[in-house]
């Protein structure tokens, strides 16, 4: 069964992507690149979800990830094997 989660603070994510969706807020988020190599945050800059909407973010099996905002879930979708076949 897919992890959901209602806040997600640095939290390790355990397969290749995770569906952002948003109520009526806008939300922000990061990668964080920590497997198989700590390279550090994906992007320069927080990437932003519009409201009423929603996103599949690439993140990456055992990477983390942070989402900033309310009223958003984050459901890890994928497979862990594919995940862990998409790091280099």
């Amino acid at each position: 069964m897919a992890n959901v989660y209602t806040s997600l603070a640095n939290a390790t994510i355990y397969t290749d992507k995770v569906r952002v969706s948003t109520d009526t807020t806008a939300v922000t988020y990061q990668v964080y690149e920590s497997f198989p190599t700590d390279t550090g945050n994906r992007f320069s800059a927080e990437a932003k979800i519009p409201a009423n909407s929603s996103v599949d973010v690439l993140v990456g099996y055992r990477n983390t990830m942070t989402v900033t905002g309310n009223n958003f879930t984050a459901t890890e979708i994928g497979t862990v094997s594919s995940g862990s076949r998409l790091q280099s």
